[in-house]
């Protein structure tokens, strides 16, 4: 039977010095932490470094968590903080795998394709995939990060206020926006498959 216990309470016995409630926090949260970070930063080497950051403030901030709010949105706080600060690094370093574009002048990532092979129904949809991963990559940063946090990892409009340090209803404008926009990018993608 899966344990019920509140992510709340496992986190006040790490802060009370129970080493193993870490380790369950830490299965509770990788997998969604390295998914948020991933949509993201669309890189799964950078996602991975999120989530070993995240986990190691956790530690040393253990002694600070208090239960005021859910513990997912303490936790989604802080893997924003850190995937906004890898964003900052990111601007300032060439990458080795982008390539020039001659008329604009500015440098753009290349795709690398798999060439593993996959049944056409599974390639099918991973291209829907893509497109759809591409059309969100295109949103501004703000209402991409708004869209993933409740499309992607279901949290409520108030808990991304709380992780976004914004308005309820900046949030719910973000997130309509996103929609808006993603509606406008996918829809000659989706006509194309009828």
């Amino acid at each position: 039977m899966k344990d019920m216990r509140k992510d709340e309470d496992i986190m006040m016995q790490y802060k009370a010095g129970d080493i193993t409630a870490l380790e369950e926090i830490f299965q509770r949260y990788k997998k969604p932490i390295l998914n948020y970070a991933f949509k993201l930063l669309s890189s799964f080497a950078d996602a991975e470094d999120v989530v070993s950051e995240v986990f190691y403030i956790l530690t040393l901030r253990r002694n600070a968590y208090e239960p005021v709010a859910k513990f997912s949105t303490w936790i989604y706080t802080i893997a924003h903080n850190v995937a906004i600060d890898r964003i900052r690094r990111r601007k300032k370093v060439f990458f080795f795998w982008q390539k020039k574009d001659k008329s604009s002048g500015s440098y753009e990532e290349l795709d690398v394709p798999d060439t593993r092979f996959m049944p056409d129904s599974e390639a099918e949809k991973n291209d829907v995939a893509a497109y759809v991963k591409k059309a969100i990559d295109k949103l501004p940063f703000e209402f991409k990060e708004a869209i993933v946090l409740k499309q992607y990892h279901n949290l409520s409009y108030e808990e991304i206020a709380n992780i976004l340090n914004c308005s309820l209803g900046k949030v719910k404008i973000r997130i309509f926006r996103a929609k808006e926009a993603l509606r406008r990018e996918l829809l000659p993608y989706m006509e194309e498959l009828r």
